[in-house]
């Protein structure tokens, strides 16, 4: 393989770890005239350890922040149609900072949930908060090396840095 080939492949390699990051994030908040930065759905599995949000101001608020972002996290049981509020908060995000709420799963929670309903809202301008992050955290269980999940992406880019390294050392 000469240099030319490397460089294209070290390209292509960057180019598919970039997009497995942007869709190995919970969600970013794209919404526009609304007061609902996040309404989604997320799968309990028996690893998982806890459900967040993470809400970032923007840089510069003009004197119109913090900006108060209510949190509600509902437990779901598809089962028997039942839903529980598992926590519900309040954050005060004020400009270029990230507030984070998050609900922590015990193995009862697993048991009785199927998945966790996540709603953040704003009453305030929902222009001034500049991202919003959900998604789950689990445990690493069991034996082998897994590339799935909320975390997949990193070790989508782990893998494809040893490739780049493997491919990029001489002999």
């Amino acid at each position: 393989m000469n240099r030319n080939t490397s460089a294209a492949l070290v390209v292509a390699i960057a180019a598919i770890a970039a997009i497995g990051l942007a869709f190995g994030a919970g969600g970013v908040a794209g919404q526009t005239n609304s007061t609902e930065l996040a309404n989604d759905t997320l799968n309990v599995e028996n690893t998982t350890e806890s459900v967040y949000v993470d809400v970032t101001g923007v840089d510069d608020m003009n004197g119109s922040g913090p900006v108060d972002v209510n949190v509600t996290f509902t437990g779901l049981n598809e089962s028997d149609g039942s839903s529980t509020v598992l926590n519900e908060t309040t954050l005060s995000v004020a400009a270029n900072t990230t507030e984070s709420a998050n609900v922590t799963l015990n193995e009862s929670d697993r048991a009785a949930y199927d998945s966790v309903r996540v709603v953040a809202s704003t009453g305030a301008n929902a222009s001034l908060i500049d991202s919003v992050n959900w998604g789950t955290v689990g445990s690493a269980g069991g034996a082998g090396i897994g590339l799935g999940g909320d975390t997949g992406a990193i070790g989508i880019v782990a893998v494809a840095l040893v490739v780049v390294w493997l491919v990029g050392r001489e002999d």
